[in-house]
């Protein structure tokens, strides 16, 4: 089968990518560097389209509204006109609803729009709710946003304050990113407006995973919280396994994965005080 993946090239992208032609697929990334951009209509020439293009952030997309809306919105309406044309099926990535952000409002109506073009047009649709990926290779520094993992790992190898935001209590669910790949690729055998959890169902506080990190780097480090951030809440969020029973596989949280996405970024040159 011919995959589509807009944002090929991306963190989770390219983790698509390689499992798409891990497993005998053709994968066609769909990104800047072949001079697609997103927000114009285009035509495409592919059985499915797994849809990861987008801008992302929380705080720093109120700064860039309109932007948000052209890609994360309009640009998710281009997708679906394409596959429409196309007949081709669609699997987008969303994400749970957690902050009253301009970032989650996007993601919700590009959601309910793939929903919408499923009951209307009777395009195959199904979407992932990506809760918080991590792996090797997660970009980090100034313009793009703060992930949890890498900025902790970065920060703890230079030997600096590990920032948390808020009171640290909140909680986030940690998936690496070649589960979530492997979960967007498995829901191309569905189309039925389904639903899968890219989560693992296990809970860490915010400051449990700073001091993971803490503890896997042996860095002293100490905790600086700060205020929390425009468009960011308190929020306690974990999956609850939507989806997953048709899957036959349940993702799990390893720490061996952590170990290895935190040594990774010891040569990062934030990183470079250490």
């Amino acid at each position: 089968m011919i995959v589509a993946v807009t944002g090929g090239h991306g963190f989770i992208g390219r983790a698509t990518c390689a499992r798409l032609t891990e497993l005998g697929h053709v994968a066609v990334p769909l990104g800047l560097e072949e001079g697609f951009d997103i927000r114009q209509p285009f035509e495409l020439a592919a059985d499915a389209c797994i849809h990861l293009a987008g801008v992302l952030g929380t705080h720093e997309l109120f700064d860039a509204v309109h932007e948000a809306v052209d890609v994360n919105v309009k640009g998710t309406v281009n997708v679906l006109d394409a596959c429409v044309r196309a007949k081709a099926r669609y699997v987008g990535i969303t994400m749970p609803q957690v902050f009253p952000s301009v970032y989650t409002a996007t993601k919700v109506a590009a959601t309910r729009l793939a929903s919408a073009y499923h009951h209307t047009y009777g395009l195959p649709v199904s979407h992932v709710r990506a809760f918080n990926a991590f792996g090797p290779g997660q970009a980090h520094g100034p313009g793009h946003p703060q992930k949890i993992v890498p900025t902790f790992a970065v920060e703890a190898w230079a030997g600096r304050p590990l920032p948390v935001w808020g009171d640290g209590t909140q909680t986030v669910d940690l998936i690496h990113t070649s589960d979530l790949a492997r979960m967007l690729v498995d829901a191309l055998d569905h189309g039925d407006d389904v639903t899968f959890d890219g989560g693992t169902g296990v809970a860490f506080t915010v400051t449990e995973v700073a001091l993971l990190v803490g503890k896997f780097t042996g860095s002293s480090s100490r905790i600086e919280y700060l205020p929390m951030r425009r468009g960011e809440t308190p929020t306690h969020i974990v999956a609850t396994g939507e989806g997953w029973d048709r899957l036959g596989w349940t993702p799990d949280f390893r720490y061996s994965d952590l170990i290895d996405t935190v040594a990774s970024y010891a040569r990062h040159p934030m990183a470079a005080a250490a």
